[in-house]
């Protein structure tokens, strides 16, 4: 487990949490905040998901890009993965 903070959240990050890129957001869609009528999704900032892709600590590829096709039916968004061992070695 790493530690990632998301706006005001800081989430435990596993290497089965997946990114939703869907254009317009970076939404984490494995992880859910608050509870009850206040529980979301939470969204990830466009710098972070940028410094976090250009740094290598998330990755796709065409199964993931693949699985979200299937599960939304928009061939415009693709999900990403966390490199969590890589967060580890960073201090994340």
């Amino acid at each position: 487990m790493a530690k990632l903070k998301v706006g005001r959240n800081i989430l435990e990050i596993s290497e089965d949490d997946l990114i939703l890129d869907n254009g317009a957001c970076y939404q984490i869609v494995t992880k859910m905040i608050g509870f009850g009528f206040n529980e979301y999704i939470p969204v990830m900032s466009k710098k972070l998901f940028k410094d976090l892709k250009i740094v290598g600590l998330i990755f796709t590829n065409d199964t993931l890009k693949k699985s979200a096709i299937e599960k939304y039916g928009d061939p415009t968004l693709s999900y990403w993965k966390f490199d969590v061992e890589k967060m580890k070695e960073m201090g994340y």
